[in-house]
């Protein structure tokens, strides 16, 4: 045999046994994707086809209506399909709608039960309809509290009046409007819920009584149906200790400044502030009620428009550190902070791909900015051209730096002696997500009853230039906490660039500043 000859057939037995495995493995992609008539199985092999398994849910289903497969066993598949995030949307929607059909005593108890837990955070539009419909065509009234929360999260693409839950809430609660509805489950947070060891897991009740506030508070943007329904009070239904100390809360807050809060974290931060339970915080707190109080009684006209929490403490420090800005109105206010900001470097956050333009300067929001607001920008940027607090960022950067694992950030706040100071709080383990964000402790939060503002570094780099700016998640931050924020990018050794921002997204670059 020839070198040629041999060469020829060591490829043919090469090719021909790639050729076979190919065949061989062709042939067992082909068994795996045939169907073995048993309608279980078939659901749950993911290498079927998407539509062969929905056909197998449907014949399963059918099976179990017929008598011939045990319901109980068949829900449990479909059960485990529903919960993973891995199964196929539309193969999803088909088993939560026969799961939810279940006419059956027992099915459709656990259908209520899980529908019930799914709502408030389930992020697919089309299973939220699916959820909604059958839970109006089944009648189950104990879960509007559930459609409650899930109406409370923002959907950018769909307005209030077209969402489906509030189709549902309506025809759940026919006669009713849909604020004397959620004012209702804000009243009573554990009406639906199973029972008492239900109500205490991961503090559901004071979860829902947030997110019902927090939707009561969108669909009544000028306040003037919750001041309505305050005073109604609870009509005449018996409410739990807590909520009747939140009505007594809102009700001090709204008399003393004409605020009311907006969301769920607000509402917190009202009663840290009213009723905390450490003895001496509780002292300090009810002497800083009443200096704003009497800060605020001060304000006139335009002055009062439009009023927040987050107000109350520069409101408060101005009128006795610096009286003269609390007599000045708005236009005098802008002028004096324009004046400081137009001598200064600035520097920009680079757009992302698909972002719109960012407005960071006192122009571009000169017209949404009110009086207080105006103020309270001003306070902050007199507490970032004190010395000391400076002193502390830039240590408090470096420790930033050194640690990769998370962002540092705190709290902007003024002493009894009304000096500034700039309080870090390490997050704690469970809250180092990674280098590019901040998670506020527990304890900051509590810590910052009187605060300021909350602000946090972007120092991951010597220059982070071009993440000047807060991001989309410190946005959601900031619209969910109602706090005035503030963001410190680091440019150099001895340069930090300082932007303020807003809950309602307002951002203003406040300049640089440098540790001599």
């Amino acid at each position: 045999m020839t070198n040629r000859t041999h060469r020829c057939l060591r490829r043919m037995i090469v090719l021909g046994l790639i050729t076979g495995a190919l065949i061989g493995c062709s042939g067992m992609q082909s068994e795996r994707f045939v169907s073995t008539g048993n309608p279980l199985l078939d659901l749950r092999n993911p290498d079927l086809l998407e539509r062969d398994r929905i056909a197998a849910a449907r014949q399963a289903w059918d099976e179990v209506e017929r008598g011939v497969r045990v319901r109980e066993r068949t829900r449990q598949a479909f059960k485990n399909l529903a919960w993973s995030s891995s199964t196929e949307p539309e193969l999803r929607l088909v088993i939560l709608d026969l799961l939810m059909s279940d006419t059956s005593e027992e099915g459709a108890a656990d259908s209520m039960r899980m529908a019930r837990l799914l709502l408030p955070t389930e992020k697919s539009p089309a299973v939220v309809r699916v959820l909604c419909q059958r839970s109006v065509t089944n009648g189950w009234t104990d879960l509007v509290p559930s459609i409650v929360r899930s109406y409370s999260r923002v959907s950018p693409n769909v307005p209030d009046s077209e969402r489906d839950e509030r189709a549902a809430i309506e025809a759940l609660r026919p006669g009713q409007t849909i604020e004397s509805v959620v004012y209702g489950v804000f009243l009573d947070p554990g009406a639906g819920l199973a029972d008492d060891q239900e109500r205490a897991v991961l503090r559901v009740t004071e979860r829902v009584r947030g997110d019902a506030w927090g939707l009561l508070s969108r669909l009544d943007p000028d306040r003037s149906v919750r001041r309505e329904l305050l005073q109604r009070g609870t009509g005449g239904r018996t409410v739990d200790a807590p909520t009747e100390g939140l009505l007594a809360d809102l009700r001090e807050v709204d008399r003393t400044f004409g605020i009311l809060p907006e969301s769920a974290m607000e509402l917190e931060w009202l009663s840290q502030i009213l009723r905390n339970s450490e003895a001496d915080r509780a002292a300090a707190n009810r002497s800083w009620w009443g200096e704003a109080s009497s800060a605020v009684a001060r304000l006139a006209g335009e002055q009062r428009s439009g009023l927040e929490l987050r107000h109350l403490e520069a409101i408060r420090w101005a009128a006795a550190q610096h009286p003269e800005w609390i007599g000045m109105d708005r236009a005098q206010l802008r002028k004096v902070l324009s004046d400081r900001l137009a001598v200064r470097e600035h520097q920009k956050r680079k757009v992302e791909k698909g972002e719109p333009r960012r407005l960071e300067s006192l122009n571009d929001w000169s017209s949404v900015l009110s009086w207080a607001d105006l103020l309270t920008i001003l306070v902050v940027d007199e507490s970032l051209g004190d010395r000391s607090v400076v002193e502390q960022l830039f240590i408090q950067r470096a420790l930033d730096r050194e640690d990769e694992k998370t962002e540092y950030g705190g709290v902007l706040d003024a002493d009894g002696d009304n000096r500034f100071r700039a309080v870090l709080f390490r997050p704690r383990a469970r809250d180092r997500v990674s280098d590019e964000r901040f998670v506020a402790s527990d304890d900051m939060m509590r810590f910052s009853d009187r605060s300021l503002a909350h602000y946090h570094f972007h120092a991951n780099q010597r220059n982070n230039a071009k993440y000047a700016g807060p991001s989309l998640g410190d946005f959601l931050n900031a619209a969910e906490s109602g706090r005035t924020c503030v963001v410190l990018t680091s440019l150099s050794t001895n340069e930090l660039n300082v932007d303020l921002y807003q809950p309602d997204g307002v951002v203003i670059d406040l300049g640089k500043i440098v540790h001599e």
